[in-house]
């Protein structure tokens, strides 16, 4: 009769990979939601009108959430500006010659093309605690 003892260990099997891969997304997702923040403030030098020279309409871009879960959003200060005025979703926008600067738009389609560095880099940080070699 023989006998067979196998051991797991490492990242894997000790838990220290999936935390590691927590801590991964919730620290991505937070630096691409400011990384794309701060693009919509950057484009509001476009603005010719509504809050462009006053800074209101960057002033009004916030970034909120935790974990993996954050949101970007503009928001309406009266007499001041009105962000689905600005990105050309508000009903308003319907009747008038003004169809919006699609800022929050522009920059999701920016960030799909160009987030790839910031990920590897990221990945590259954190892929020894999960277990991996960096690359």
């Amino acid at each position: 009769m023989a006998t067979t003892k196998i051991v797991l260990s490492g990242p894997i099997f000790d838990g220290t990979a999936a935390e590691a891969a927590a801590q991964f997304t919730a620290s991505l997702a937070k630096e691409i939601a400011e990384v794309g923040g701060d693009w919509i403030k950057l484009d509001t030098d476009r603005m010719t009108r509504s809050g462009s020279d006053t800074g209101a309409a960057a002033g009004g871009v916030e970034v909120a959430g935790s974990g993996s879960t954050y949101t970007i959003s503009g928001g309406i200060s009266e007499g001041r500006y009105s962000w689905p005025w600005l990105e050309g979703t508000s009903r308003r926008n319907q009747s008038t010659p003004f169809k919006g600067y699609h800022t929050f738009r522009r920059t999701r389609l920016r960030m799909r093309t160009q987030m790839q560095p910031l990920i590897d880099g990221k990945l590259a940080e954190f892929m020894p605690r999960m277990g991996g070699e960096s690359s």
